[in-house]
């Protein structure tokens, strides 16, 4: 985490608005909350789309109904690998080949892959953060800008020297 400047994230900001989690489902259940309120922009920081928080049923019909709600809504994902996610059928996988136009999945260069956090960030204020991807500890917040902003510069290096995930694509032939 100390390369991003993370040392304090948990008590930085408007911590007001925490909410923290120690399990999956409470961890799946802040994602959802969080794609729930999102208008225009998700951006999702993961290992390798870590099928426990993002491949079921809810999370992809809330991916949905952003997408449904918003023409210019966008999906943006960086994961480290998503060759056994794309073997298991992954639902975001599948998902992103139906909507090549707003889901965009990179994988981010060597000097990133590291990190050993994992976060989603909702619009301009949201974010749910672990700061072990490892582990289903972390917080949920809904409206606190400084550490979506810090994320979301964090997400914007990252995305910016990151490469295309080509099992991702859907190959017109």
């Amino acid at each position: 985490m100390s390369n991003f400047g993370l040392e304090n994230f948990e008590r930085t900001g408007n911590i007001e608005q925490d909410s923290h989690f120690t399990e999956l489902d409470s961890a799946r259940y802040f994602i959802n909350q969080l794609c729930q309120q999102t208008l225009k922009i998700i951006r999702i920081f993961t290992p390798d789309l870590e099928a426990a928080l993002y491949d079921n049923e809810e999370f992809t019909k809330n991916l949905l109904n952003m997408v449904r709600g918003n023409r210019h809504a966008k999906i943006q994902i960086l994961t480290l690998e998503t060759a056994s996610a794309s073997r298991r059928g992954h639902a975001l996988l599948r998902l992103a080949h139906e909507l090549t136009s707003t889901i965009e999945i990179r994988i981010p260069t060597e000097e990133y892959q590291q990190t050993g956090v994992a976060f989603m960030l909702s619009d301009t204020s949201g974010f749910v953060f672990r700061p072990d991807s490892k582990e289903y500890n972390g917080i949920y917040n809904p409206g606190c800008k400084s550490r979506s902003q810090k994320l979301a510069e964090i997400f914007t290096s990252m995305w910016e020297h990151a490469e295309t995930d080509l099992q991702s694509r859907r190959l017109h032939i």
